[in-house]
């Protein structure tokens, strides 16, 4: 059923619009109106999908009404009634986006026609308002996924600009001019098998309403899980100082409510252009963080196998892996609490204790076996880390002397 409103100033007009409507099961009168004030007002009252109006009506004319009827009603379908003089009104009404206009005298076949099309228009437009009105339900449904979705290919570089300011408009994204983004993987404590009362779903979904609550000052524009499936955040950093806090915080929560050790980066900038580069440099150093416990079980049989070689080095040990000294030295340090060189000697007087077990061996050539071509370099290394020299360890048995790593 579609709700009708006849506004015009003669009545023989009115009740003959409203004649021809009863034909039709489809069309209620809703209401009528002989001046253009109050139509507006009924039209207010009633919201009719469909209104007949008179181009010249007392107080306010048809243009005037159709003009001030945009305020009213977006979506109603106007037909405007005008006689052969005002023609010049009729053009001025279809640039105001009147859907037809019927000339006067009015003539029945004619009239139908206008209200068939106009209800075919109806139609279509209601079908296109429950289509929309279902797509926004699906939207909102799939909004976070479809949001996780765009932000993923987003800070992978898959779109060009005009397309991210689509979808940012699309999915009604808002992004703080100073931002900050958050990298966050969760590793289950103490070797813990996935499966129990816990699951990666599960641990992550608990990760995120902890990050979501503990940010909600900050107005978080997303919380979602990258490829990799580590949770990221992107949000304002104001004030920063909070806002550093606040990431510390997280770390603590995470680890105290849940079986895992998190490890967090962090990365701030200005802009929206920028997200994608800080995000980059966060993510650079999420991995190098992540990837630091295998690092350092390759270098520690790197060492093992060439520790035999006077000449090895933190030098050689970076090169075979890529890294700078610099940095390997930091990070070994960091994960061993000794030095990347007390390790190699460790290691080296470890077989050393080994091999003067063996009598028939010589000191000099343990020392270069265990790469020292100096006896008594040697014998000065080895008395550092135990306390005597190697004939003294011999001579005397210690054999339950070891070296603590």
């Amino acid at each position: 059923m579609y709700k009708v409103l006849i506004a015009d100033d003669e009545e023989i007009i009115r009740r003959g619009i409203a004649g021809l409507l009863k034909q039709d099961r489809e069309m209620q009168v809703a209401a009528q109106a002989e001046d253009g004030e109050t139509a507006l007002e009924l039209a207010g009252k009633f919201a009719p999908d469909l209104l007949f109006v008179d181009i010249n009506m007392p107080f306010l004319n048809g243009i005037q009404f159709i003009e001030k009827l945009k305020g009213v009603l977006k979506d109603a379908l106007v037909i405007i009634i005008t006689g052969y003089d005002d023609f010049q009104y009729v053009q001025s009404a279809l640039r105001l986006g009147v859907y037809d206009y019927i000339l006067k005298p009015i003539m029945e076949d004619v009239f139908y026609q206008s209200l068939d099309r106009a209800k075919e228009q109806l139609k279509r437009s209601r079908e296109q308002t429950k289509y929309l009105e279902w797509a926004k339900v699906l939207l909102e449904k799939n909004k976070a996924k479809l949001t996780e979705n765009f932000l993923n290919d987003w800070l992978g570089g898959h779109f060009c600009e005009e397309e991210i300011d689509e979808r940012v408009s699309f999915l009604e994204l808002k992004f703080p001019e100073a931002f900050g983004v958050v990298i966050a993987g969760l590793d289950y404590k103490n070797n813990m098998e996935i499966g129990g009362d816990w699951n990666d779903d599960l641990l992550y979904y608990a990760a995120e309403n902890i990050a979501r609550e503990l940010f909600q000052p900050f107005c978080p524009v997303a919380l979602f899980r990258n490829p990799s499936g580590n949770l990221v955040m992107i949000s304002s950093c104001q004030p920063q100082d909070a806002w550093q806090d606040t990431v510390k915080q997280l770390r603590r929560l995470l680890e105290q409510h849940l079986p895992v050790r998190a490890t967090l980066v962090q990365a701030e900038g200005n802009g929206r252009r920028e997200i994608p580069v800080e995000y980059e440099h966060a993510l650079s150093r999420f991995y190098e963080l992540m990837e630091v416990p295998q690092l350092i079980k390759d270098v520690q049989n790197y060492i093992d196998e060439n520790y035999k070689n006077e000449e090895f080095s933190l030098q050689d040990a970076a090169c075979a892996f890529h890294v700078s000294p610099q940095h390997l030295s930091r990070v070994f340090r960091h994960s061993m609490g000794i030095t990347f060189v007390d390790y190699v000697t460790r290691a080296r007087i470890r077989k050393a204790i080994e091999l003067l077990s063996n009598e028939e061996m010589k000191i000099y050539e343990i020392a270069e076996l265990t790469g020292y071509s100096s006896q008594h370099y040697f014998s000065s290394a080895f008395k550092k880390v135990l306390g005597v020299s190697p004939a003294e360890y011999r001579k005397n048995g210690q054999s339950k002397i070891s070296v603590a790593m």
